[in-house]
């Protein structure tokens, strides 16, 4: 845990999310996808809300916000930020994988956007849902985003020939992990899954999955072409892309995908995707 928080100490969150086109299409297909869900009024759970790049967003479009973040550092800049904009949340320092601050069925969106690229072991991303579950109404919405481990791999390819090597990349397909300690900081303390596998976990603990999204789409694999674009070829690429991110074929080489999910009790809907596509 010390490990993952020094991670995400001094890191800007926001700045990452709107530097480049490439990053900005991922706020804005992720804003895109919850938009039917952030009604003023409704109760809005952010699990792992960083320096509020989200959070902040849902609370200024009328939302009842409150946000959850593990690291202190982000925590103290999130409350800087909402002071300043004069916005108003409930904002709290803690483990997504436990928040007995937020009481049972109160919440109508649940969005987990961080936390899964680092819960390593199964137990760990088990409870993150189950706390989802136990603060959603019923018929809440969750949101959970991951990392591919497909993506992963070819950013390795790309970016990190060191690390290509039958050690590397079977634990990375086999398990989600990467612990040699030639890779960045960020890849030990990460995990990374499959799409299959995010969908399983919703469906597994009573929600039913009505969309998923390849976020980036093939944007990573074409960055340098996509970060060059004029303002208005931004606008028709992320058009294009909005139209074209549920096709399944996509999902793994997506950097992150994003699983939006109701929850539907212990009972029922808990079939997926990929088990109606065998």
């Amino acid at each position: 845990m010390d490990a993952l928080i020094a991670q995400y100490t001094g890191a800007d969150e926001d700045a990452r999310l709107v530097r480049q086109y490439i990053t900005r299409m991922e706020f804005d297909t992720t804003m895109h996808a919850l938009a039917p869900y952030l009604k003023a009024g409704a109760s809005v759970c952010e699990l792992g809300a960083a320096t509020g790049r989200y959070a902040l967003t849902f609370a200024q479009m009328g939302c009842d916000v409150t946000a959850v973040e593990l690291a202190p550092e982000q925590v103290a800049i999130l409350q800087a930020k909402a002071d300043s904009l004069g916005v108003s949340l409930k904002l709290f320092e803690g483990n997504a994988c436990d928040v007995p601050m937020i009481p049972d069925t109160s919440q109508d969106l649940c969005v987990i956007l961080g936390p899964l690229y680092h819960l390593q072991s199964p137990a760990e991303r088990a409870q993150v849902i189950g706390e989802a579950k136990r603060i959603l109404k019923p018929d809440g919405v969750v949101a959970i985003a991951y990392i591919s481990r497909f993506f992963v791999a070819g950013l390795f390819a790309q970016k990190f020939p060191e690390l290509i090597c039958p050690e590397v990349l079977s634990q990375l397909l086999e398990n989600g992990l990467v612990t040699d300690p030639r890779a960045d900081s960020f890849f030990r303390v990460g995990y990374f899954s499959t799409p299959q596998e995010m969908e399983q976990l919703l469906t597994s603990n009573g929600f039913h999955v009505s969309s998923h999204l390849a976020t980036d789409s093939i944007g990573r694999y074409i960055a340098e072409g996509v970060n060059q674009f004029t303002p208005a070829q931004y606008d028709a690429w992320l058009a294009h892309h909005l139209k074209t991110c549920t096709e399944p074929t996509l999902l793994g080489a997506s950097n992150h995908g994003l699983v939006i999910a109701t929850f539907a009790g212990n009972e029922g809907h808990n079939e997926h995707r990929f088990d109606k596509e065998k």
